[in-house]
């Protein structure tokens, strides 16, 4: 076992018309299946895959004056933990979400979990488990390998292709992803959600916009998609059995897949079997229409 523990202490004391730039830049040696822990108060982040180990580039610009920030790195084995607080001497003075920015570049295979009050999120692909909170700005994917769970009360969530389950919640913005093969969960209260293709069960609701989705393998479970800002779309995949379960107050439900219907159907309602049925696919909106397509 080795551990190194290093703290980087940075006092900026300026007038406000000041300006400078303090790079940071540290380097560990580790093995993939380790995890990255980066936990800061303010900035954007952004995490690639490349090379053999972890670096971390920490660049910082502020024109205010006495400011304290204090960054600590910490390896323990083949985890890396780094953790920034702002420490104002002075209520009067705003540190801005573009002043500190961290670029950090992680091994194959390796975890994540990174946290930041006051910037975005943005990641390359990452071959493991990934966490990410952010209640300042938007949090991109281009793609994974394992879970993934990425929050923001701030901006939209943006994901790739996805090789596990998701967990996509935002109270500030639209949600997209264009693949998932596991399992997805996906809240908003401030955008819509679009599902380019969706091999497991969907679980989607949100109350500011509409619900675009392609189920396009056998789900093992039930799923939901509900909307109270928008309608609903969703493409059916030929070999896909489930139990529709549609309905809206806001508008019609059509299909132009084939369904075995069960008792009374109207305009705004629909049940009926998919294939012989199957899962429960249940579709709510209040404030459009839903469509099912094929796929």
């Amino acid at each position: 076992m080795f551990r190194s523990r290093i703290a980087l202490a940075i006092l900026l004391m300026t007038s406000a018309a000041y300006a400078a730039e303090n790079p940071v830049h540290r380097s560990f040696n580790v093995a993939p299946g380790g995890t990255l822990i980066l936990d800061t108060d303010v900035g954007d982040i952004r995490v690639v895959p490349g090379g053999s180990g972890v670096t971390v580039d920490l660049t910082q610009h502020t024109n205010v004056s006495k400011r304290h920030l204090e960054v600590t790195f910490d390896q323990q084995q083949n985890d890396v933990t780094v953790r920034a607080r702002l420490e104002p001497t002075s209520r009067w003075f705003n540190w801005s979400d573009d002043e500190a920015k961290f670029v950090v570049t992680i091994p194959p295979r390796y975890n994540v979990r990174l946290k930041t009050s006051g910037g975005g999120i943005t990641l390359g692909r990452i071959d493991g488990q990934i966490n990410a909170n952010t209640s300042g700005g938007d949090v991109s994917l281009d793609g994974g390998t394992g879970n993934i769970d990425l929050r923001t009360s701030g901006g939209g969530i943006r994901i790739g292709d996805a090789g596990g389950s998701v967990t996509a919640k935002t109270s500030g913005g639209s949600i997209e992803i264009r693949r998932v093969a596991g399992d997805l969960i996906a809240r908003t209260s401030g955008g819509g959600i679009t599902i380019g293709e969706a091999s497991g069960t969907v679980d989607a609701q949100t109350s500011g916009g509409s619900i675009k989705a392609q189920l396009a393998q056998q789900p093992h479970a039930d799923s939901k998609l509900s909307t109270s800002g928008g309608g609903i779309t969703i493409s059916i995949a030929p070999n896909v059995s489930v139990d529709v379960d549609a309905r809206t107050s806001g508008g019609d439900v059509d299909t132009d897949v084939p369904v075995t219907l069960l008792g009374t159907q109207d305009d705004s309602s629909l049940q009926g079997k998919i294939n012989g049925g199957g899962p429960k696919l249940v579709l709510r909106s209040s404030g459009g229409n839903i469509r099912l397509r094929k796929l």
